[in-house]
């Protein structure tokens, strides 16, 4: 629901009942009221959104639950927080979230959406539905394409299946609205970026039944390393049809086609956070074959959002999504660096890459009471599948002079092989929130069936995964708006091969314990949260002594830490988002000689702070200027022998609303943003000795906007 308010006392009435009301059913996605200026956006799952401020999250329970009375940690980046701070990749959307770790890959985020949750890999959902990965298909949508994005921090297997323990990542479309609008824009930046957009919706009849949506971006520019390049095309057709106040159902379509993706290769620690007597390796160094290096990738989704409402007790939704992935990829990386500090030895890869993957989550919602006490109960039946293949290869690549790179060698293709994969897995769950009092407590119950097959050179190998998991966890609500808690909750993620025997391995098994608080303010748009949190990981893979080049599930890790944050969207014109993690991650497990090592790429702490302000009409009217710090403390290679510095970035943002100058410019705005300020170069992560990956340099971006 998008709501433009003016700020009469009519307008902050109809608003304050929005936020009274607040249901999911009541603040439905196509709902929509239209008066003057002020841009206020919400949706059924999050109820009314003002600035950064999300009311509600639909991944955390499903049954759009408070952010303040969800007992586990959930964190909401809104549109408006996206748009301000010019985020043009799901990493750039996340750097100001605690406990998500967005500089594990570097400039190299911007091919794939890579970040790890309380210190290990995490998962991507769009719609509550999981993106599925194989190989080198890694789902990416286009951040201009979302409403919002909601992280859920810890198990999330209870009611999503097998995921990992760290968290998840929900990204949440852009839906119809019953309220006209369009918008256009064009930006340009350094790196010859060139950037158009558009965004059009609204109802299609008189009476509203019929909604659309239809959003698009094309993006080209030169990539960070030298010799490369990205480009993306992408457009999200939307369709609501709404017969009744009681049911909806809403068809989603994606084409995404990114012909280029910039590059995905690293330098060696020496030379990059080590010292080398050649002198230090520019963040640009291309040690790939820029002719040849390439990734080509095309995306198409087609998927349906379909709820009804029975009546004030029960409600029905169903959800299904189908996602297809065509990839070719060529690169030419580093292996091994010569003693002289300056000949890399490289290696060759290829591959073809096709996937396609359906979801589904059909959930049926009833509140009812027994006694003193008052239940939602959600249950649930999800599936979810994925049938693919790829063609694959690696070879040798003749060597290369880092500080003086010729390029256009020959290089021979390697053979490849071809892989099948096929993935099933179907569950069932149940979910009590049960309200007594001031008193929320939630259980819930899931079983889950995993199926997997790889069928490599007409070999077949399979595992088939039976998982229980559950959930428990309980919260008070004191008036002022304090809310502390305390949860459990368990995950599972299927894994494949066999151990020495040919016995088929347990799938991975994770748990949590968090305590918790959360403050909402009376009268104050903010929210607030602290928690703490103990979690681990179990039967991970690691050597077989008894038989080397076989694996056993005796490995461990664990995660221990703190997390804050706060948002905020005061009446004065200030949006802010503030985040602190402590992180105690490590191995506490292994037989490969990680036990007792920090796993790549997590840093012990981290801090972010953002400010956006809307200066006041006496000094500059239309003017709003923002600026951000972000810091990410020091992190390790795979075997802890290299550690990569801490690093201090500052973003800024400034936009100059035009209505401001004159009547007849009104929807018209200018946006500046600067990422990385100062132009701080650092090394983001180093997994080898010859795999580090420098972070994104400056990047100044300059957008023309119209709306109406």
């Amino acid at each position: 629901m998008t709501i433009r308010a003016s700020l009469s006392a009519t307008a902050s009435i109809l608003v304050l009942a929005g936020l009274v009301s607040g249901s999911a059913a009541a603040q439905d996605a196509s709902n929509a009221i239209s008066l003057d200026t002020i841009t206020v956006e919400g949706e059924s799952a999050t109820g009314p959104v003002r600035g950064y401020v999300a009311q509600r999250s639909s991944t955390g329970s499903k049954t759009g639950t408070p952010l303040a009375e969800t007992a586990q940690s959930v964190s909401v980046i809104t549109r408006e927080q996206m748009t301000q701070q010019n985020a043009q990749s799901l990493n750039e959307a996340l750097r100001y979230t605690p406990g998500v770790i967005t500089e594990s890959r570097g400039a190299g985020a911007s091919r794939f959406d890579l970040f790890k949750i309380r210190g290990f890999d995490a998962v991507n959902y769009l719609n509550g539905m999981r993106m599925q990965k194989m190989n080198w298909v890694s789902p990416q949508v286009d951040p201009f394409l979302l409403e919002r994005v909601e992280v859920l921090r810890g198990p999330s297997s209870v009611l999503y299946g097998q995921a990992p323990t760290g968290g998840m990542v929900n990204q949440i479309s852009k839906l119809p609205t019953a309220t006209r609008f369009g918008e256009v824009g064009v930006a340009f930046g350094n790196n010859a970026q060139r950037q158009g957009s558009f965004d059009l919706g609204g109802p299609i009849d008189p009476e509203g039944r019929y909604l659309y949506r239809l959003t698009g971006i094309g993006r080209k520019e030169d990539g960070q390393i030298a010799k490369t390049e990205a480009e993306r095309f992408a457009i999200a057709p939307a369709f609501t049809f709404k017969p009744s106040e009681d049911t909806s159902l809403t068809l989603l379509g994606l084409f995404q086609r990114d012909p280029k993706a910039s590059a995905y290769i690293g330098v060696p620690a020496v030379g990059s956070v080590l010292p080398n007597p050649n002198g230090r390796l520019s963040r640009r160094t291309n040690v790939s074959e820029p002719n040849l290096e390439s990734f080509d990738r095309t995306q198409s989704s087609a998927g349906y959002l379909f709820n009804h409402r029975f009546n004030d007790a029960v409600t029905l939704r169903m959800n299904g999504q189908w996602f297809r992935s065509d990839i070719d990829y060529f690169s030419v990386f580093g292996s091994t660096l010569a003693a002289n500090g300056r000949t890399l030895s490289r290696s060759v890869s290829i591959s073809h890459d096709e996937m396609d993957a359906l979801a589904f989550d059909n959930q049926l919602e009833w509140k009812f009471g027994t006694g003193p006490l008052s239940h939602t109960l959600l249950t649930g039946f999800d599936a979810q599948s994925s049938d693919g293949y790829y063609v694959n290869g690696t070879g040798t690549a003749p060597a290369i002079d880092m500080f003086a790179p010729v390029y256009g060698r020959p290089i021979t293709l390697p053979a490849t092989r071809r892989t099948d994969v096929t993935t099933r897995q179907y569950g069932l769950y149940a979910q009590d929130e049960i309200r007594f009092g001031n008193f929320i407590a939630t259980f819930a119950g899931r079983s889950d069936w995993a199926e997997n097959k790889t069928t490599v050179a007409g070999v077949r190998s399979q595992t088939d995964d039976h998982a229980l998991t559950g959930r428990a966890a309980l919260l008070y609500r004191f008036d002022n708006g304090i809310a502390p808690y305390v949860s459990f909750a368990q995950s599972f993620t299927p894994l494949a091969g066999t151990d020495f025997t040919g016995r088929a391995f347990n799938p991975e098994r994770g748990v949590q314990y968090e305590a918790g608080v959360k403050y909402q303010p009376v009268g104050i748009n903010a929210l607030f949260s602290a928690a703490v949190f103990d979690l681990t990981r179990e039967n991970l893979l690691t050597s077989d002594f008894a038989h080397p080049g076989f694996s056993v599930q005796v490995g461990e890790a664990r995660s221990r830490g703190v997390e804050l944050e706060a948002k905020a969207s005061l009446d004065f014109g200030l949006n802010l988002a503030a985040s602190y993690t402590y992180l105690d991650t490590k191995y506490t497990r292994d037989n490969s000689g990680l036990q007792g090592l920090v796993p790549t790429g997590v840093p012990s702490h981290m801090a972010s702070l953002w400010l956006y302000y809307d200066l006041p009409a006496n000094l500059v009217p239309g003017l709003s200027i923002g600026a951000g710090v972000r810091y990410v403390g020091s992190t390790f290679n795979t075997n802890n022998t290299i550690e990569v510095p801490s690093v201090t970035l500052v973003d800024a943002a400034l936009r100059y609303d035009f209505s401001k100058l004159a009547p007849q410019l009104k929807g018209m705005a200018l946006q500046v943003n600067v990422k990385n300020l100062f132009d701080k170069e650092y090394v983001g992560a180093c997994y080898t000795s010859t795999t580090c990956a420098y972070g994104q340099g400056r990047v100044i971006t300059a957008g023309l906007n119209y709306r109406w």
